[in-house]
């Protein structure tokens, strides 16, 4: 896989993702994304989300499907996923799964990780878990010595924060692992076949 197809974006991702599901032409993308919410990680302006689709065919990652005009409309470029975009999805949920550099990429990362397997996603979370564990450790141990200093609260409130929002999130990620290993309908299997990837329905269209 190129360089630049290691360094894609979450927007760029999410692009992807989409045409995972079944050739698509960018309006339709866009109007999907903001259905699902995506708007509210994602900076999603048309021209640039138009641009990031054209990137991704000039990298391989995607291809034209098919052109087609209904009526008097302008003409409509449908894009499909190649296999190497099917690989670059799940590599790169993968490592930012596993690494995010931004709280935007995990956030990409868990929405798309049902394009991992299921016991690579699990035992992603749960390292995330154990990592978290130590970090709130580590956090309360720095907030015990400077009470026990006489330090003034105000002098470590982020620390106090941060220690919390660590707390939360490895309450959440306990939670989300019980819940998948408990159910075995949690994680289904969306995309059995990636050499046949484009054929699903949209999940607003299957619910």
């Amino acid at each position: 896989m190129s360089k630049r197809a290691r360094s894609l974006t979450p927007l760029a991702v999410t692009a992807l993702a989409l045409l995972e599901e079944r050739p698509m032409h960018p309006y339709e993308m866009l109007q999907l994304l903001r259905l699902r919410g995506k708007d509210a990680v994602l900076t999603i302006k048309p021209g640039s989300f138009y641009h990031t689709v054209a990137r991704l065919a000039e990298l391989g990652l995607a291809e034209v499907h098919s052109t087609g005009r209904d009526g008097n409309r302008p003409e409509r470029t449908l894009y499909a996923l190649t296999q190497e975009g099917h690989e670059a999805i799940v590599r790169w949920v993968r490592t930012h799964l596993a690494a995010p550099s931004t709280p935007q990429e995990f956030a990409i990362a868990l929405a798309e990780a049902h394009n991992l397997a299921f016991d690579e996603a699990v035992d992603i979370l749960r390292a995330r878990l154990a990592r978290l564990r130590a970090d709130e450790s580590e956090l309360r141990a720095l907030l015990d010595r400077a009470h026990a200093k006489g330090i003034p609260f105000a002098f470590h409130l982020e620390v106090d924060r941060r220690a919390d929002l660590t707390r939360a999130d490895a309450s959440w990620t306990a939670s989300a692992l019980e819940h998948l290993t408990a159910d075995s309908a949690a994680w289904p299997d969306i995309h059995p076949d990636p050499s046949a990837v484009g054929i699903h329905s949209s999940w607003e269209h299957t619910k």
